[in-house]
């Protein structure tokens, strides 16, 4: 991907005072520090959980976010212009809602022969003490690229289609509900993906057609399937059901689609997963002070057997190393 225009301007406010705005004036010039720095808030981004999927609202007028974003890629307003508006907006939001905050916001576009997207990450200002050359205590400003990351992820390509796809991603600010609010307003989200029952729906149809596999097959096909949504939920990307079919070795494709869409509320082809819910269809694990469980899901019920009358878990075969751990146990009792 090609990152073709970028840009970055600051914004603060500190309690009982007025916001300060600093504008850049002009466009970044792409070298290899400022790609590094946009990769790593690009990571970042699609790494959170609490990435929320969805589309431009339809039954209002154009939020803030889609109209300056129309007219920067008609080339009618340069992004400096575009993102320049926008801030002086928000600076007005922020005071009038008495917002604090200090941080960047970093307008991006980047393209490739197939993909078009534009960013619009929000990231903290903090600040760090380090020892200098000359053995005294000084301050650093360094940008968060960690958990306090937000902002809106937009795929262009699919939102000029015009397709019923969830083609908007946006996190909210952590633990700034003003600000929350606000962004939520500008970017103009709407009709939120509910990707726990939407992952759900699939898991369902991915046992149900597991009937139809080899049962020597079964575990192969269920990891196949399992590495294919992790890495399309890494890339913040759907789950094609035609396209993954087509990764699966030895199944008939038509009718595995034909099962997975019997289980597809909305029939959609392409499906947003939750991460969480993928790694309980995964794993079963839990843990107290004292006792912690995990094993993969495929072994309940095979190696693994649960009473629920007596609640107790019964193992038949140990890992290796927990067998040689208990055996030397006991033998030095």
């Amino acid at each position: 991907m090609q990152i073709t225009h970028a840009t970055a301007h600051h914004l603060q406010r500190e309690a009982d005072s007025l916001a300060k705005l600093v504008l850049r004036k002009d466009e970044f010039s792409i070298d290899g520090q400022k790609e590094i720095l946009l990769g790593n808030l690009k990571r970042s981004f699609t790494s959170r959980l609490s990435r929320q999927h969805g589309s431009f609202s339809s039954e209002s007028d154009s939020s803030l976010l889609e109209n300056g974003l129309s007219v920067f890629l008609k080339e009618e307003h340069t992004l400096s212009e575009f993102s320049a508006e926008f801030m002086r907006q928000l600076e007005h939001e922020v005071n009038n809602k008495g917002i604090e905050l200090n941080s960047h916001f970093i307008f991006f576009e980047e393209k490739s022969k197939s993909q078009h997207f534009f960013y619009l990450l929000v990231a903290n200002q903090c600040e760090s003490l380090a020892i200098d050359e000359a053995l005294d205590v000084t301050s650093h400003c360094y940008i968060d690229t960690g958990a306090s990351l937000s902002g809106v992820k937009i795929d262009i390509t699919e939102w000029q289609k015009k397709r019923k796809y969830p083609y908007l991603t946006q996190v909210p600010p952590k633990g700034n509900v003003l600000l929350s609010e606000v962004m939520y307003q500008f970017s103009g989200f709407a009709n939120a993906v509910d990707k726990v029952e939407a992952t759900n729906s699939f898991l369902e149809g991915v046992e149900s057609f597991a009937k139809y596999v080899p049962q020597d097959k079964v575990e192969e096909y269920r990891d196949k399937v399992v590495s294919y949504c992790i890495e399309q939920e890494q890339k913040d990307e759907p789950i094609n059901i035609p396209g993954l079919s087509k990764e699966l070795n030895g199944i008939d494709c038509d009718k595995f689609v034909r099962e997975m869409l019997s289980h597809n509320p909305k029939s959609e082809e392409d499906v947003m997963i939750d991460r969480r819910s993928l790694k309980k269809y995964v794993k079963f694990s839990g843990r107290e002070k004292d006792l912690a469980i995990s094993f993969s899901s495929f072994q309940l019920n095979d190696r693994v057997i649960y009473d629920e009358v007596s609640d107790t878990l019964n193992i038949k075969g140990l890992p290796k190393a927990l067998r040689n751990q208990l055996i030397k146990h006991l033998k030095q009792s």
